[in-house]
């Protein structure tokens, strides 16, 4: 049952990727990097809608953080030493969708670091749907060697229906990548050190 449960993830991962382009153009930015102008816009617009909650990776959460260093109170400092991230941008809420592996080598990733989506609290409907249809059909073989196969199948069914009060923010340096991530490639090219 874990394996249909990462199936499902994979699937949503992948539903909501291929689902960008069904957004208006207002409410899509492709950039390569983090911009900090063009990804407070669509947070306008979301938060016409609602309170908006923002959904990516650690990876894309990391480029988040103010470029001044200035601009960094103590608390946010100590949050960036403590998790590498912030907790909020400008008072919104990040959600770290949780990344996961292809297989045990932990070599190619599900979710595609280059995405993030706003999504309203409250928003009229859920963006996400997910289908099940039949009962689950579960088969044990004994084979040759007497060692026991167990075969399980279930018909599912995702997809992801973005509406106008949904927005995503594609980070085209981060999109693809999905070979393993190194935090020193990410923090080099995120923080400019200053001498």
């Amino acid at each position: 049952m874990e394996g249909m449960d990462e199936l499902i993830y994979k699937e949503v991962a992948a539903a909501l990727k291929a689902s960008v382009y069904q957004l208006p153009p207002a409410n899509y930015v492709a950039f390569n990097g983090f911009d900090e102008k063009e990804f407070d816009r669509l947070l306008v617009i979301a938060s016409a809608y609602g309170e908006p909650t923002i959904y990516c990776t650690y990876e894309f959460a990391v480029k988040m953080i103010p470029q001044e260093v200035w601009r960094y109170t103590d608390r946010m400092k100590e949050e960036l030493w403590a998790n590498g991230r912030l907790q909020s941008y400008k008072g919104k809420r990040v959600v770290i969708l949780e990344q996961g592996f292809e297989d045990e080598t932990n070599e190619r990733k599900v979710i595609d670091p280059g995405y993030a989506w706003i999504i309203p609290t409250g928003a009229d409907t859920k963006p996400v749907k997910i289908a099940f249809e039949g009962n689950t059909i579960v088969d044990e073989y004994t084979n040759y060697d007497r060692s026991r196969e167990i075969q399980v199948y279930k018909k599912v069914g995702v997809v992801a229906m973005l509406t106008n009060n949904i927005c995503a923010y594609c980070d085209t340096s981060l999109m693809g990548q999905m070979d393993n991530w190194y935090l020193q490639d990410t923090v080099e090219n995120v923080i400019k050190v200053v001498e």
